[in-house]
């Protein structure tokens, strides 16, 4: 039997996508590509991945191997230790680049790009920062009860 030929998988042109009810289905495949892809990055290589998105809707959604707490930790902790000037033998640590927070990541970008780009780092920072301080709140409370057991 032969297959009537459709559009298969074409590619697409990158641009907003104005339709809301497309918009959603979209995000949704490709947040799961998205976690897919993480997954299977951490299953084949062994490596420490964590996503997070927000939705259109401003709807939170994370994937994290081994979990987005440690590995959000070991980020902040890697940060912590990068902003130190000084290594032990004295001398000025060389500055480590992040990659996705390069100039060459944005490099190209157009105004109106940035500006999305600032509003949803903004947002992120803010989330992280939210979940620094339940993480310090949790320690906090842990010591406590370790100071009564003891």
């Amino acid at each position: 039997m032969v297959r009537p030929k459709g559009m298969g998988r074409s590619k697409i042109e990158i641009k907003e996508i104005q339709n809301k009810g497309a918009m959603y289905c979209t995000f949704t495949k490709r947040r799961n590509g998205l976690c897919s892809k993480a997954r299977e990055l951490s299953t084949l290589c062994g490596a420490q991945v964590a996503a997070i998105v927000f939705s259109p809707k401003n709807k939170m959604y994370t994937f994290g191997e081994p979990s987005v707490d440690s590995v959000v930790n070991r980020f902040l902790h890697e940060q912590q230790q990068q902003r130190q000037p000084l290594n032990r033998g004295g001398q000025k640590k060389k500055k480590k680049t992040i990659p996705f927070l390069s100039d060459e990541c944005i490099e190209g970008f157009e105004l109106h790009e940035l500006k999305h780009c600032t509003a949803l780092m903004e947002k992120f920072v803010k989330k992280l920062e939210e979940r620094l301080e339940d993480v310090v709140y949790r320690r906090v409370q842990m010591k406590d009860l370790i100071s009564l057991i003891k």
